[in-house]
């Protein structure tokens, strides 16, 4: 198990040299939008084929949740062995957005360019998300992969996708793989809507 840990602490941290910006002050601000008390936690990885074929449904799922209230969580865990290099500028572009659509449409163009399979180096990357208008910005992203390593080994993330959501009072819930966590958030968003309907009425 240690040494799982190791080679995924040693993947994360793949890239990171010419990074020399300062250390983000709030590392969960720059993956995290919303405030709760509901968190709902995104686990995926670029070039995975079922979160290739989920985060269609994810970014208006996702986006509903967040207006509704809910705190929404992005966790890259990577797999593919270029998956660090995405993360970083995923990283660099969620930095200069300015709100959740923003992010959603950095993840789009992501996992857009991860299904084209044809750019495996940082210059054609960046090249890539400039001509789609990706505002980048030059932080230290390793305080923010430590904290990604953190929550996949506290919630034991072995998959993904995988969605674990957070709800006061309640017990955690954990969703894996595409269709499961469509599903479960199908549920989530009818609860919360059905909730959010009744507070109105009162």
């Amino acid at each position: 198990m240690r040494k799982k840990i190791s080679i995924l602490a040693n993947v994360l941290c793949v890239l990171l040299a010419p990074v020399i910006s300062p250390a983000v002050e709030s590392p969960e601000s720059i993956f995290s939008r919303g405030s709760g008390p509901m968190e709902i936690i995104i686990f995926s990885d670029y070039f995975c084929p079922p979160c290739q074929m989920i985060e269609p449904y994810l970014e208006g799922a996702l986006a509903d949740l967040h207006r509704l209230g809910a705190k929404i969580t992005f966790v890259d865990k990577p797999i593919h062995s270029i998956s660090p290099l995405y993360s970083k500028y995923f990283l660099y572009a969620a930095d200069q957005a300015s709100s959740f659509s923003e992010i959603i449409h950095i993840r789009n163009v992501l996992f857009d360019i991860a299904k084209s399979k044809s750019v495996h180096s940082e210059h054609k990357l960046f090249q890539k998300l400039k001509e789609n208008n990706i505002k980048l910005g030059l932080i230290d992203v390793k305080p923010i992969f430590a904290e990604w390593i953190k929550l996949i080994q506290d919630f034991d993330v072995k998959s993904t996708p995988t969605c674990i959501v957070r709800r006061p009072g309640k017990e955690l819930s954990v969703f894996k793989g595409s269709r499961h966590i469509q599903e479960g958030i199908d549920l989530l968003l009818e609860e919360v809507s059905e909730l959010t309907t009744m507070i109105q009425k009162e």
